[in-house]
């Protein structure tokens, strides 16, 4: 499976020498909002996925990232008013992904190390446990990558982990790619690849 061309997305890695022009794109309430994260870290996730949909959308609308009419709320997907178009963010550790498309999208970001092995039980229902198949004998790295798709498809829906990600049924075409079915009948396409220790993983509706 191949991405539509419809989406692009955009990876970022912090480098402080870049901080200075991240920080020149964002809005008075992104401002505000980076200045209420305590910890260091939580202001380098939030200045590098606002950073990366700046630049992503920016090249998509072409226009500088500073006017780029990016809207971040506090617990809601972050919106781009009057263009048509849909963007989603993931950051982990030091490291950010954005995409952007005309239609709903999703987007996760997963660093790739030992999680606890009742992770299984929260991911996947049981009828998904042969899906680990697809990844050899490495089960730790399979539910990553089975969390990365369920949770690119819950940004998609704006809902988060306000929804079990069990309550998703993972279909994998192979371990990059696939489609998950929501309760409604309804389906997503998904996609995952690996870069630097992490999977990046990006989820759109099926009948877009």
């Amino acid at each position: 499976m191949e991405l539509p061309e419809s989406i692009s997305w955009h990876w970022l890695r912090y480098d402080p020498s870049c901080e200075p022009r991240w920080r020149s794109w964002l809005s008075e309430d992104e401002h505000r909002r980076l200045a209420g994260f305590r910890r260091v870290q939580r202001q380098r996730a939030f200045l590098l996925g606002r950073a990366a949909a700046r630049q992503l959308l920016a090249e998509r609308l072409g226009m500088t990232p500073e006017r780029v009419p990016l809207v971040a709320r506090p617990d809601e997907p972050p919106q781009v008013p009057g263009t048509g178009l849909f963007v989603s963010i993931a950051h982990a550790d030091e490291v950010a992904l954005a995409a952007v498309a005309p239609h709903p999208i999703g987007a996760d970001l997963e660093r790739i190390r030992p999680r606890p092995p009742e992770l299984y039980r929260y991911v996947l229902h049981p009828d998904e446990y042969s899906l680990l198949r697809h990844f050899g004998d490495d089960p730790g790295r399979a539910v990553i990558w089975c969390w990365a798709f369920k949770e690119a498809v819950l940004k998609g829906l704006g809902v988060g982990l306000r929804c079990s990600p069990r309550r998703l049924r993972l279909a994998l075409e192979t371990a990059t790619c696939g489609r998950v079915l929501l309760e409604d009948g309804t389906s997503w396409q998904v996609w995952a690849s690996e870069r630097d220790g992490y999977v990046r993983a990006l989820a759109w509706p099926e009948n877009r």
